[in-house]
């Protein structure tokens, strides 16, 4: 398990514990005593509550164990996530438990769960600086690919720890860190900087370990990697400029269940269930965007565009329509955040993802998935194929309402944009699964509440 997934859990099971606390100690304050306490608040409704809260707390980005808890953002996230999950414990306990908390208790629990929350992230990222002795990072050479990855190892001094550069003197002056000898001298450093990982690049001064060096360090527990691994832990994304060929892509789980029958059949009985439902439950808001759209500016109140899917097949997407009419008069021209072509109702339905809508019946009819690739439009998918390698394999999947890529990075606004989404995208192919494809719907969803912010 990974040290950031252990150190979530360590929080939510923290929130777990004084989440009811927080009730019982309200209660005491409130009344002197906890004899009626069990009465008045019963097991099955704490333990409802708290998973209530827990599921709150969630979208309002408070389990992101590397922030630092003296960060402002923390009391931006943690009041009015505590505030809404207040709300909805009291409806809670009205509507199923048939009698409403009263008003001075809940104010004064969820201050006292506000307070303690706050301690207790203090405290928890205090004792995981401590405790959460970062992972010794040894690299192989000086060039490129080493100088990249020796920038995201120093962005996260909670997990690795860069010890230095194996190479020749005659390459010093990359400049990239401390060299601390040659390949020679590889068992020796592994000792004395008691090195865990070995991360080997492809670029000057990279020279390959040979069997019996890589044995070396299996025998010393020493992981040996390369840069695209590495580039997968710590950025969730596969690096095009160090992938040689298509092969390393295909060989991956995610690959080849992309053409598997019975994997598709699950994914897609997943997407029909769901797509259903949500279409159902979003049709009283079908009327009044259109309503909202139609006020604001004459035109249509859809918008369709052909877009690539599966295999470079063609569909119609839809969308509500959140720009204005004739936003493209001449040659097709890249989406962009803050798009002075939105209109305000349009800037509504995009940060809320309502917009989107339309496509749900995409996904019921079987053009699109719920997770996977962003469609992109034939008159840049040409261009890109083009200009980016490996970029006709994102077609090996069907196109999704949400992907990876969406929840990561920011509009593609160029070529360079494109290719960085790419590398998101693979990476979501390589590792394709329900469980992830729902995560991608959690993270979607949680994208709207305010303090999120993507990965990046």
């Amino acid at each position: 398990m990974e040290r950031g997934t252990q150190r979530t859990l360590v929080l939510i099971l923290g929130d777990a514990v004084f989440i009811p606390l927080a009730y019982v100690g309200a209660y005491f304050l409130r009344f002197g005593t906890l004899a009626l306490f069990g009465e008045k608040f019963s097991p099955v409704f704490l333990a409802m509550t708290t998973a209530g809260y827990l599921v709150v707390f969630y979208f309002f980005d408070l389990y992101t164990a590397a922030r630092d808890a003296r960060n402002r953002s923390l009391a931006v996230r943690l009041i009015p996530a505590v505030g809404v999950s207040a709300v909805l414990a009291s409806l809670l306990k009205y509507v199923f438990f048939l009698f409403p908390i009263g008003r001075g208790l809940l104010v004064i629990a969820n201050a006292l769960l506000i307070v303690v929350l706050a301690a207790w992230r203090m405290i928890g990222f205090r004792i995981f600086r401590m405790i959460g002795k970062p992972n010794p990072v040894l690299i192989l050479g000086c060039g490129k690919g080493a100088a990249e990855i020796a920038d995201l190892l120093r962005a996260r001094p909670q997990d690795y720890a860069l010890v230095g550069f194996l190479a020749e003197e005659s390459d010093t002056a990359a400049g990239v860190g401390p060299i601390l000898g040659n390949q020679r001298r590889l068992s020796e450093i592994l000792d004395a900087q008691e090195v865990k990982i070995v991360v080997r690049t492809e670029t000057p001064g990279g020279a390959a370990l040979t069997a019996a060096e890589i044995l070396q360090a299996h025998h010393r527990a020493v992981e040996v990697i390369d840069v695209p691994e590495m580039y997968r832990r710590l950025e969730f994304r596969i690096p095009i400029d160090y992938i040689k060929d298509e092969s390393c892509f295909l060989q991956t789980k995610g690959f080849a269940l992309a053409d598997n029958l019975p994997a598709g059949k699950i994914k897609r009985i997943f997407d029909v269930a769901l797509a259903g439902l949500l279409f159902l439950a979003a049709l009283p808001l079908w009327l009044l965007i259109a309503l909202l759209i139609k006020i604001e500016s004459k035109g249509p109140v859809f918008y369709s565009q052909r877009r690539v899917g599966k295999n470079g097949t063609e569909f119609r997407l839809r969308k509500f329509r959140s720009m204005v009419i004739n936003a493209e008069s001449a040659a097709p021209v890249w989406a962009k955040e803050n798009d002075r072509r939105v209109t305000r109702v349009g800037r509504v339905l995009r940060a809320l993802h309502l917009d989107e809508l339309p496509q749900l019946w995409n996904v019921l009819r079987g053009e699109m998935s719920l997770v996977g690739p962003r469609p992109e439009r034939p008159e840049f998918v040409s261009r890109l194929e083009r200009e980016i390698p490996f970029y006709a394999l994102r077609h090996f999947v069907k196109p999704g309402l949400s992907g990876w890529a969406q929840i990561n990075y920011p509009y593609a606004a160029s070529t360079k944009d494109s290719k960085e989404k790419l590398e998101y995208d693979l990476y979501y192919i390589s590792r394709m699964n329900l469980v992830f494809d729902l995560k991608i719907l959690i993270e979607t969803l949680s994208g709207v509440f305010p303090g999120r912010r993507r990965r990046r």
